[in-house]
């Protein structure tokens, strides 16, 4: 069960995903007109969303800015030792690895080739740029779908929630991946910083593996989970 929150979320960004969709087809001159109205001066609306997905993304990189565990867990301070090591536990520890290692690679390989059927629809001329934006709003929405409802990337993986998901980092740069096709800095700025991010998360979570598992790191444990799950014990 979710909180009241992810429900508002979900249904915020489910609101905004319709009204794009709707108008992209209805008026589409209307949303282009959104999208670079001029609030002051020389800012434009776009400019406003690029800051504050900037702003977001840079988040990702502060330690003390990542306080929830399904995206700090990357951070020292987010790791709580559970017992002690021993052989048969490192030993466990490798095979988890191994498995959700080849289920990252399994969901990066299918993201590659969603992005590629993209390009080929771009080569086509059955992709405007509006019609990008339109599926990046759509991704973002399916981000928190997959965190409220239902995540096929768990099937895939093999985690039991988004606490425990090796890739939740990823989110970032497979959102905004469809902007790889918009030559702009504004696009290329929000792609190279997602990249960045997870650089990042792939560093350290090689580095220190022990933080996404949950018979090293006790705050990943379900007893020790503050929401509300099925799967709490």
């Amino acid at each position: 069960m979710k909180t009241n929150k992810n429900i508002l979320e979900l249904a915020i960004k489910g609101s905004i995903l319709i009204i794009s969709f709707v108008m992209a087809i209805i008026k589409p001159d209307v949303l282009k007109g959104f999208f670079t109205y001029n609030v002051f001066f020389s800012v434009k609306t776009y400019h406003i969303l690029w800051l504050l997905t900037v702003l977001v993304l840079l988040k990702r990189f502060i330690p003390s800015l990542n306080k929830k565990i399904n995206l700090g867990k990357i951070y020292g301070k987010n790791y709580r030792e559970a017992g002690d090591d021993s052989p048969s536990k490192r030993e466990r520890l490798l095979k988890y690895k191994r498995k959700i290692d080849n289920g990252a690679i399994r969901s990066a390989i299918y993201w590659v080739l969603l992005v590629l059927t993209m390009w080929l629809w771009r080569k086509a001329q059955l992709l405007s740029d509006l019609w990008i934006f339109i599926i990046v709003i759509f991704f973002i929405f399916m981000d928190e779908f997959c965190a409220t409802i239902w995540c096929p990337f768990q099937a895939i993986i093999g985690n039991k929630c988004c606490n425990t998901c090796r890739i939740n980092n990823w989110g970032y740069l497979m959102a905004f991946s469809p902007m790889i096709f918009i030559k702009s800095f504004w696009t290329y700025s929000i792609l190279f910083l997602s990249i960045l991010a997870i650089i990042q998360w792939e560093y350290l979570y090689n580095k220190y593996p022990e933080r996404f598992y949950e018979i090293y790191n006790a705050n990943l444990m379900c007893k020790n989970c503050l929401k509300k799950c099925k799967k709490r014990s």
